[in-house]
C-alpha cells in the first residue's frame, strides 16, 4: 500500500505551487520591519504575533520592551504594527500630529455601526468625530464630572471596607473593574449602576460581552488571515462586535437622548449631556480642547 498518492507530475507541480503561493501570501509582509532595521519577535505565517497576546497584552509588551527597547515591530496577522514607548514620540503621535498625520487605526475587521466610535474611526471620519467631541473635553467641563467620580469612589471604599471587616479576600481586578464600570456608565450615560452588587444588570452584562475578546475566535482569525473579506462582511452587515450588544447600546443611547431632549429640566453633568449641549449650542468645534487634555 503506497503512503504517497500517485499523482501526476502536473498535479504535484500544481500542489507545490499552490502551497508556495499560500506561504508567500501569509508571510510576504513579514519582512517590513527587518528592512527598516526595527527589531521585534518573529511572526508566524498568517498569525503574525497575535497568538503571543494570549497571555495578556501587558505581559507580551513588557517582554518585548525588556528585549527590544523603546521601539519594536509586531504583526497583526500580516499587518505591520509599530509599538513605541518613547514619551516624546508618543506625545508627537497622540498630541502634535494626531489631527493631521496619524489619523489611521489598527485594523480590526468589519465594525458595522462601531466604525464611527471614537477609538475606531479613521481619517476624515476621525477628524469629524474629534472636532464634534472636543468641546466636551475642556478641563472645566471635565471638572464638572468630578463629583460623580468621587461618589463612586466612596462606594468603592465602602465595599472594600465591608469585605475587610468580614476578613474576606478581595480580587482587585473584580472590585476595580466594577468601580470603572460604575464611573463610565454614570459619567457617560447618567446611568446609576452598582455593578459590584448588581452583576446581572443589563448594562453590566452587555458591557462585559462587548469587551470580551477571544484571539482564537474562528471569525476573527478568518479576518486576520484574509482581510480582503472585510468589505464583504460589511456589505452583509456582519461585524466583530456582537449584534445583540450593539443593538442594546444603540437603542439605550437613542432612548436616553430622546428623553433628555423632551425633558427641559436641568440634568446632572455627564458626557451625554455635554454632547447634547454642544450639539445645541453655537460653540465652534476645534481640536484644541482635546489636545489640552492629552498634554
Amino acid at each position: 500500500m503506497d503512503l504517497v498518492p500517485s499523482f501526476s507530475i502536473e498535479t504535484w507541480v500544481l500542489l507545490a505551487t499552490s502551497l508556495a503561493l499560500l506561504y508567500l501570501y501569509g508571510t510576504y509582509s513579514h519582512g517590513f520591519f527587518k528592512k527598516l532595521e526595527i527589531p521585534g519577535p518573529r511572526p508566524l505565517p498568517y498569525f503574525g504575533n497575535v497568538l503571543a497576546y494570549r497571555k495578556g497584552f501587558w505581559a507580551f509588551d513588557s517582554k518585548c520592551f525588556k528585549k527590544y527597547g523603546k521601539i519594536w515591530g509586531i504583526y497583526d496577522g500580516r499587518q505591520p504594527v509599530l509599538a513605541i514607548t518613547d514619551p516624546d514620540m508618543i506625545k508627537t503621535v497622540l498630541v502634535k500630529e494626531c489631527y493631521s498625520v496619524f489619523t489611521n487605526r489598527r485594523f480590526i475587521g468589519p465594525r458595522g455601526i462601531m466604525k464611527s466610535a471614537m477609538s475606531v474611526a479613521e481619517d476624515e471620519q476621525w477628524k469629524r468625530v474629534r472636532t464634534l467631541l472636543s468641546p466636551t473635553f475642556t478641563s472645566g467641563k471635565l471638572k464638572e464630572m468630578f463629583p460623580i467620580i468621587g461618589q463612586y469612589g466612596d462606594v468603592l471604599v465602602r465595599n472594600m471596607r465591608k469585605e475587610a471587616e468580614k476578613g474576606n479576600p478581595v480580587t482587585m481586578k473584580d472590585i476595580f473593574g466594577a468601580y470603572s464600570m460604575d464611573v463610565i456608565t454614570s459619567t457617560a450615560f447618567g446611568v446609576n449602576v452598582d455593578s459590584l452588587n448588581n452583576p446581572q444588570d443589563p448594562f453590566v452584562e452587555n458591557s462585559k460581552k462587548l469587551l470580551r475578546f477571544n484571539f482564537l475566535d474562528p471569525f476573527l482569525l478568518t479576518i486576520i488571515f484574509f482581510p480582503f473579506l472585510t468589505p464583504v462582511c460589511e456589505a452583509l452587515n456582519i461585524s466583530l462586535f456582537p449584534r445583540s450588544v450593539v443593538n442594546f447600546f444603540t437603542k439605550s443611547v437613542k432612548r436616553m437622548k430622546e428623553n433628555r431632549l423632551k425633558d427641559k429640566q436641568k440634568h446632572r453633568v455627564d458626557f451625554l449631556q455635554l454632547m447634547i449641549n454642544s450639539q445645541n449650542s453655537k460653540e465652534t468645534g476645534t481640536h484644541k480642547a482635546l489636545t489640552e487634555i492629552l498634554l
